[in-house]
């Protein structure tokens, strides 16, 4: 019996270590998924200088009635082709996990706002990636600075996702807080990781 608790605490403590290292990014801070103010920091500006991590989330707030985010290829993040994507998400409050190495290319769903700068690339980082900085991929290279980047088609024949697939709400799990990039409180963690100590102790 005591062994069996003492792996539950180890398997809780592994959870809540792999949970930490998560950070949640609030994109376009307090201004959220719009299109940018004049002056502002253009959306790929600001990715440009964050290191993206596989298992970080991307939390993208907008009104839903009158915006919304697709995820697409490059050749259509190219052209703001809003009738072509491999996601569509309209709720309002969109959580994206960043579930993979390699590039994600955001647009707006409204033509005008993506010719406005409304879009983003974001290049996440392999495991291996030495200091935490992206590394591209052969088929998505690293935004040039700006925020009107271009990016080349896909040539990877890889995985294709499917096309206009509709995901309504928050489609992934966050991980993390939501205030313009804080990922988990340290305070959150702790109490999460005495709370598993204390069950695997009674456990005995």
């Amino acid at each position: 019996m005591a062994r069996r608790s003492c792996g539950l605490g180890l398997a809780c403590f592994a959870l809540l270590v792999a949970a930490a290292g998560a950070t949640q990014y609030k994109v376009g801070g307090d201004n959220g998924w719009a299109v940018p103010d004049a002056g502002a920091e253009p959306f790929n500006t600001w990715a440009e200088k964050t290191s993206f991590q596989i298992g970080d989330t991307l939390l993208f707030v907008y009104p839903k009635d009158k915006d919304s985010v697709l995820l697409v290829e490059p050749a259509d993040y190219n052209a703001c082709n809003t009738s072509s994507y491999d996601k569509q998400f309209d709720d309002g409050s969109t959580t994206f996990t960043l579930d993979r190495a390699g590039a994600f290319f955001f647009i707006s769903g409204v033509e005008d706002n993506c010719r406005a700068n409304e879009k983003l690339i974001v290049m996440v980082a392999g495991a291996g990636a030495p200091g935490g900085s992206p590394s591209p991929t052969p088929s998505a290279p690293a935004p040039s600075s700006g925020s009107d980047a271009k990016a080349p088609p896909s040539s990877s024949p890889n995985t294709p996702a499917p096309k206009n697939s509709t995901a309504k709400g928050a489609p992934h799990a966050a991980a993390g807080g939501d205030k313009n990039g804080a990922g988990l409180t340290v305070a959150g963690f702790l109490a999460s990781f005495v709370a598993c100590i204390a069950y695997a102790t009674l456990a005995f």
